[in-house]
């Protein structure tokens, strides 16, 4: 297990490298506005990804060991295009009045969604390291591409970094797709008599656990449209770099999350499963609180010299996400240790009371204040889903 531990932190750390440098890259040569007008793509495939694997999500973790992985397969790949082919057809009929980049915003999230499909599956067969390596793909060739652009100054638009996201997504699903080669065999070699019966159990464990996720990427994210709405994409970029960095800061956390989820799941010791726990979030909080202080003293000026001069504020956005960022961090743990029982409606009750303060504060506090008003706002999101988690947590311990 500390093998696998140390391969995703080195996965994810690295990965985290990439798409810090992605984002500084695209800030210094896009402007905040450009980096505002990619932060909402990004975005918007990222909610796609979320309904297409709406069957086919971290529930496979959990689901692998006990059900067959070419049926499990099977279903899921099958929501994914299904429900892209209903999202699609409003869009086409629209025409020229469709959202810009929605088309390639569906084909990007139909492959990635395929390969988070992978991702999940191999986790849950305790293949971490091929897991790992499939994250790890996306980050690695869509900075490779950028980087090759930059450097004949042929990066000039969000074009071209949707190009970035076709090549590493596509290369991901197809690396899964070789790992799980004689899964993907299988899909179609048993007989289907079983597949209403485990589609059910599929959209039961997997919608709850999703809406959990589309609520909780809405604490994330909403304020980015709303702050679009009211003070300009320039500010979203701006914002978006600070969200970025503090999602950076908790890969650590959510790094030793995944790896207790790959075992939890894969065992039936209820003291072992609790002391496991215990210790991740004492060695979770510790590392993001020391992350924090750094970032959070950092001289804006350094933030401009990384970013450009438009980003002297990503300094106050993190100092006041810091304190919600550490108790979300914290909270990965209490999930996962939660999922890996069974339990996947905690994490979207305490998302859906999360996404009622997001709603508030966006409305109420955004128009008003601006960048302030989203930080602050998202700060107490994260420590209201905290409360609920470890509250629930602590009830399991009884």
């Amino acid at each position: 297990m500390f093998r696998n531990i140390i391969n995703t932190l080195f996965t994810k750390f690295s990965s985290a490298l990439l798409s810090f440098a992605t984002v500084v890259l695209i800030s210094r040569v896009l402007g905040s506005a450009g980096k505002g007008e990619q932060a909402i793509v990004v975005y918007n495939i990222y909610l796609l990804m979320l309904l297409f694997t709406l069957v086919g999500n971290s529930t496979l973790v959990y689901l692998a060991p006990r059900q067959h992985n070419g049926s499990l397969l099977r279903i899921s790949l099958l929501w994914v295009f299904a429900s892209a082919f209903v999202v699609l057809l409003p869009f086409v009929f629209m025409g020229s009045e469709a959202p810009m980049f929605i088309f390639e915003s569906i084909l990007i999230a139909v492959i990635a969604a395929t390969g988070e499909i992978n991702q999940f599956l191999l986790l849950g067969k305790e293949q971490v390291k091929q897991a790992n390596l499939v994250k790890l793909l996306y980050p690695l060739i869509s900075f490779g591409y950028l980087g090759v652009l930059h450097c004949f100054s042929a990066l000039n638009s969000v074009s071209d970094c949707i190009v970035a996201m076709l090549a590493g997504y596509g290369m991901s699903a197809v690396c899964g797709c070789v790992y799980l080669k004689d899964d993907y065999k299988q899909i179609f070699a048993r007989n289907n008599s079983n597949s209403q019966p485990l589609f059910s159990t599929l959209f039961k464990l997997g919608a709850t656990k999703q809406l959990g996720s589309i609520t909780q990427s809405l604490n994330y994210r909403l304020s980015f449209y709303v702050l679009g709405f009211y003070c300009g994409e320039s500010m979203v970029g701006i914002y978006s770099n600070g969200v970025s960095i503090g999602e950076a800061v908790m890969l650590f956390g959510s790094s030793l999350a995944l790896v207790q989820y790959s075992k939890l799941s894969n065992t039936e010791n209820h003291s072992q499963s609790k002391r496991l726990t215990n210790r991740m979030c004492l060695i979770n909080g510790g590392v993001t609180l020391l992350a924090l202080l750094f970032f959070d003293f950092l001289p804006a000026e350094v933030y401009c010299f990384v970013f450009g001069d438009d980003f002297d504020r990503v300094r106050d956005v993190m100092r006041m996400l810091s304190i919600g960022i550490l108790f979300l961090s914290i909270s990965s743990n209490f999930t996962q240790y939660l999922f890996a029982k069974g339990n996947f409606k905690t994490t979207t009750l305490a998302s859906l009371l999360g996404l009622g303060v997001t709603l508030i504060g966006c409305f109420g506090l955004v128009p008003r204040y601006g960048i302030s008003g989203a930080a602050i706002t998202a700060c107490v999101s994260y420590c209201v889903s905290f409360l609920v988690e470890f509250v629930v947590y602590l009830r399991c311990q009884k």
